[in-house]
């Protein structure tokens, strides 16, 4: 997987010194007392602002769309508005950071009028997604229209099932091989549930290895 980029050099240029590409937990410690950005609107972008607003000084979620509402569940949108230290901007975005070593201020345009504004922060989160980095692979190796890697029911759905047998689970449109992860088609985007597929696939290598030829 690879993270959506801005395409914003002055932003980049701050990347792992204030502008972080992702959000976890255990981020927790840059933003306690700050006043913290985010830049997304889906429910990734909406629990992450829920998380860090417990302790953040503010949360400010940048969002370039009218509303959360095309994007994001409602009951996050209705944690988000009940939590007082969380502002959602509609229709903005981030057009320039500020900062030498460390991010120090951004640049919000509303979308509307034109309008920049400068705010001093030293924590922007950039949500916006993340595409399959799955160029590299052999085109015998089945993917969706995003570049995911189908897997399972999904490679027998788009027909690219020739072998005898069902395919197991996790196993590609190339029999023996598997894919686990973000990079699957369908996945949770979960940390833990990469690592259980990981060691299901273990289970469906030796038992295609253990399997008849054809």
């Amino acid at each position: 997987m690879e993270w959506r980029r801005l395409g914003t050099t002055s932003v980049d240029r701050l990347i792992g010194s204030g502008v972080y590409y992702g959000a976890a937990r255990s981020d927790a410690a840059l933003t306690q007392g700050q006043d913290v950005f985010l830049i997304g609107a889906g429910n990734s972008a909406g629990q992450a602002a829920l998380f860090f607003s417990r302790h953040a000084r503010t949360v400010t979620l940048i969002v370039r769309a009218e509303s959360l509402a095309s994007s994001m569940s409602a009951y996050l949108i209705d944690q988000i508005e009940a939590r007082s230290n969380i502002e959602v901007r509609t229709r903005s975005e981030v057009s320039a950071a500020h900062g030498e070593d460390q991010l120090e201020a951004i640049d919000v345009t509303d979308r509307r009028t034109g309008e920049v504004t400068r705010h001093g922060t030293s924590v922007l989160f950039v949500l916006i997604g993340a595409d399959a980095a799955t160029h590299w692979l052999p085109p015998e190796i089945a993917r969706d229209e995003h570049g995911f890697v189908l897997t399972g029911s999904g490679v027998v759905a788009a027909g690219g099932w020739s072998a005898s047998r069902p395919p197991f689970a996790l196993e590609t449109s190339v029999p023996g091989v598997f894919a686990v992860g973000d990079v699957r088609a369908g996945s949770v985007k979960r940390v833990a549930a990469a690592v259980g597929e990981g060691g299901m696939a273990v289970a469906y290598i030796h038992r295609h290895l253990a399997a008849p030829v054809g």
